[in-house]
Formats: C-alpha cells, sequence, structure tokens
C-alpha cells in the first residue's frame, strides 16, 4: 500500500469537513491547501499531518469555546511498538469524555497508519490485520461511550 500524501489527505479532510461545516470555510480552506502546496513543494512532501489537522479544524469550525453545532476532538496516534487495547482504550475514553453530552460530534483519527507501519517499513498483511484489529477496538470503544442519541462521526485518516 503507497504512502499517502500528507496534503492530500488534508484535502481529502478538508472535502469531508465541507459537508458539515460552512462553504465557505471549506473554500478558504481548499484555497489556502493549495496556496501552500504550489508555493511549497518540498515542505508540502514533509507535512505532519497531525500539526496541521487542527489549524484544518479551526479553519472550519472556529476557536474552541466559540459556539457551533458540532462537537469535535481530535486524536493523532502516537508511532508506538505495540498496541495494546488498554493504551488505545484511554486514547479514546479521553477523546470521547470531551464530546460528552454533544448531539452532534466529529472525532478525528489521524497517524493511525504510520503508527502500524513506520516509515520506511514495508505494509504487510499481518500489518495490515493489525491495522484492522486497532480499527475494531476504535469503533468498539466509541460505541460504548458516544452519548445515547447522539449523531457521532468517527473519521480515521
Amino acid at each position: 500500500m503507497p504512502r499517502p500524501d500528507p496534503v492530500e489527505q488534508l484535502r481529502t479532510l478538508n472535502e469531508l469537513l465541507a459537508r458539515i461545516s460552512e462553504p465557505e470555510r471549506s473554500e478558504h480552506a481548499r484555497r489556502a491547501l493549495e496556496f501552500f502546496y504550489r508555493e511549497h513543494p518540498d515542505e508540502a512532501a514533509r507535512v505532519e499531518l497531525g500539526d496541521y489537522v487542527a489549524k484544518l479544524m479551526r479553519l472550519h469550525f472556529g476557536e474552541l469555546g466559540e459556539p457551533f453545532d458540532l462537537a469535535f476532538a481530535h486524536w493523532h496516534v502516537p508511532a508506538l511498538e505495540d498496541f495494546s487495547p488498554l493504551w488505545i482504550r484511554q486514547a479514546i475514553v479521553a477523546e470521547m469524555k470531551k464530546l460528552a453530552g454533544c448531539r452532534a460530534a466529529l472525532l478525528l483519527v489521524t497517524g493511525l497508519r504510520d503508527a502500524v507501519c513506520p516509515p520506511g517499513k514495508y505494509w504487510t498483511q499481518a500489518r495490515q490485520e493489525q491495522y484492522e484489529r486497532v480499527r475494531g477496538w476504535i469503533d468498539a470503544l466509541v460505541c460504548a461511550w458516544a452519548s445515547r442519541g447522539s449523531q457521532l462521526r468517527v473519521v480515521v485518516v
């Protein structure tokens, strides 16, 4: 599986967020991404996705604390040697507590692919199975901790 381009991932995320935020904000973010990619192509290839997701979210939803109909939380998966259900549980529960009581929420998970398959390594069948296992843990925990009647979206980039 080829390593995805971080700017392309941000573009995709921008398009997903455009469906739940104001169209003007999405267009502004799209133009900012295009300008960055055009003016700094070398830097764009080395973009850390986790660093720019928060900026993209602020473009769409404003600063934290501003009123908006959708609550959001972002978890960037750090690179670890071992994924255990307890470690993932702690991280997901911490993010879900931020979304507690919200009628509509978005949980964004970034860096999972890089955590499972670090740069310079090959994507193997064993890594694919580990990725799917971790995705299953995330989905199960999110469902268990979601508020009753809430509309929760989980996006893994």
